[in-house]
């Protein structure tokens, strides 16, 4: 049962796990993470994780896709790993989400959460 893999298909379950990425990372990460994002870099702490398509080849364990963005819950948070694979725009909204959030408890950060997140849209073609 080690090296079982579940791919969520379900729409609103991909939005579940990924709501769930952002509160295990929590405000204490929350910066460090859009950081990662902002260079293309994925980024994670025990049991959740983030990468993006590009971090991987072809035929490369873990590789997904030429494009989109993986969150990934590893055991103990769940029976098996679970993967909710995403494009960049849908990363993107909820990515807004997590940073309105995020600000309403730390608003000192807004230029940089708005400064990282205008790198992220512009890295990622997002209009």
């Amino acid at each position: 049962m080690e090296d079982e893999i579940f791919i969520i298909e379900d729409f609103s379950e991909k939005i579940e796990l990924m709501r769930l990425y952002y509160k295990i990372i929590g405000d204490g990460k929350f910066v460090q993470a859009i950081r990662h994002f902002e260079n293309g870099d994925g980024f994670g702490i025990d049991p959740v994780s983030c990468t993006f398509s590009h971090e991987y080849q072809p035929g490369e364990e873990g590789y997904f896709g030429e494009s989109g963005v993986n969150f990934s819950l590893q055991p103990p948070m769940a029976e098996i790993e679970e993967n909710a694979i995403v494009d960049y725009e849908t990363f993107f909204k909820y990515l807004i989400e997590a940073s309105e959030d995020y600000l309403t408890r730390n608003p000192n950060d807004k230029d940089q959460v708005e400064a990282c997140l205008e790198i992220i849209k512009h890295k990622f073609m997002i209009f």
